[in-house]
């Protein structure tokens, strides 16, 4: 299967310099930069790719080139695929193996993370320069063995001098320099808005229904009862009871 006809779009960003120069500081920070341009970016560094690899081990420089050869197979396939990954797993001290992955690759930058070593000996929080001054440690480039800076890299960054925001601008500019970003995409300041697809109309709500009480007819007025006839007072009933009936056929008595 050929991998280089899957995409073109991708490229992969190789990270190089001393112990503690700010590799992977500054890969984590490009890799989130290009992702709030809508990327998908993957970041080989960390303990999980060196248990995967089985890199960060080497003591001598034919391992550390094995180890240099391993990672840029990976990049290889992920760039060919149409990703972007950024290698910051190793130090990776020597040219020969820097130019190999550039030539495998072949949509490469490599950036060199420029330090002094008197500044990477005070920021030293792991103990590595120490321990490797003091005769400890054996295998950190730059003190017990040599780095070769490269010559020819697409990026230069001093982290002595400049910070992370600053000097992510700086690579995310050499990156749209070396055609590998599109000028329009890098010039955002964010993710590129997606045209949000207009909201469907809700259907009407359905109208509550009120239940109406039937009305009550009006009662209808009694009839007026009829007034029984008023009684005679009951002194004119007693004067009449008193008058002495007369006889019949008789006289009254004058």
């Amino acid at each position: 299967m050929n991998l280089g006809a899957m995409g073109t779009s991708g490229f992969t960003v190789w990270m190089t310099g001393m112990s503690g120069s700010g590799k992977s500081t500054l890969a984590q920070g490009l890799a989130n930069r290009l992702r709030r341009l809508g990327k998908v970016v993957d970041v080989l560094d960390g303990a999980e790719v060196e248990q995967m690899l089985g890199i960060g081990g080497a003591a001598t420089k034919d391992e550390r080139n094995v180890e240099a050869r391993k990672l840029a197979w990976v990049c290889k396939l992920v760039t060919r695929g149409g990703g972007i990954i950024i290698q910051s797993a190793i130090e990776s001290p020597y040219r020969e193996a820097r130019d190999d992955a550039r030539r495998q690759i072949g949509r490469f930058a490599e950036v060199f993370i420029e330090c002094p070593t008197e500044t990477l000996i005070q920021r030293d929080r792991s103990g590595r320069y120490k321990r490797a001054l003091a005769g400890e440690l054996k295998t950190l480039p730059g003190i017990t063995e040599p780095y070769e800076p490269p010559t020819h890299a697409e990026v230069m960054v001093d982290t002595s001098k400049h910070g992370v925001d600053e000097a992510v601008e700086h690579i995310l500019g050499q990156l749209v320099a070396q055609r590998l970003l599109d000028p329009e995409v890098a010039a955002m300041k964010g993710r590129p808005k997606v045209m949000a697809r207009a909201p469907s109309p809700k259907p009407p709500k359905p109208e509550k229904k009120i239940l109406k009480m039937p009305e009550r007819k009006p009662a209808k007025p009694e009839k007026a009862k009829r007034a029984a006839p008023a009684r005679k007072p009951a002194a004119a009933r007693t004067a009449r009871a008193e008058r002495p009936r007369m006889a019949a056929g008789g006289k009254r008595k004058r």
